[in-house]
């Protein structure tokens, strides 16, 4: 299955191509806006990011997706969906470009991926999140996910390590 592009009321959310990967990675590899993601600071990026970008069109498990808003066409985020293999569990990941911190995007993206994931097969969605990300743990809770279990994970290419709750929502 080919990653299908979807809208919301104020954003259109894409597949990602080549020519989207350095909005990306501006956001992942940021000390502030990537804080909270496994992804490593920019200066300790290696060779997998370059890979990445060669191979971003090409499907790997993962859909990956930005959200570009409708009006302005400025990219607004990033967001992506790991299926299960029979597609009934989903994983997803997001993050908003700092510009468009608190005005409802991650709400509303995250609200596209569910209605994504439920038409594609899913009867549930998880999403980690690091306990210290108070916005994330809140958006999530809004949108009716429940914490399933806790864990931790580390920041790749460095000693930093969060304590993280794994999120779940049941969709049937």
């Amino acid at each position: 299955m080919k990653a299908q592009s979807f809208e919301t009321n104020r954003l259109i959310i894409k597949s990602t191509k080549k020519e989207d990967t350095d909005f990306c990675l501006s956001i992942w590899l940021d000390e502030e806006m990537g804080k909270y993601l496994s992804d490593p600071p920019r200066d300790k990026a290696g060779d997998a990011y370059l890979k990445w970008k060669d191979n971003v069109e090409d499907y790997d498990g993962c859909y990956y997706f930005v959200a570009v808003s409708k009006e302005t066409g400025s990219y607004i985020g990033t967001c992506s969906a790991i299926p299960s293999e029979d597609n009934r569990e989903w994983d997803i990941g997001y993050a908003i470009y700092k510009d468009h911190w608190c005005q409802g995007y991650g709400t509303e993206m995250i609200k596209g991926l569910i209605d994504y994931c439920c038409e594609n097969g899913g009867t549930s969605i998880t999403a980690a999140v690091a306990k210290e990300n108070r916005g994330s743990n809140a958006l999530l809770r809004k949108l009716n996910f429940f914490i399933e279990k806790e864990g931790s994970f580390k920041k790749c290419e460095t000693d930093i390590v969060y304590d993280e709750y794994l999120y779940r929502l049941d969709l049937e």
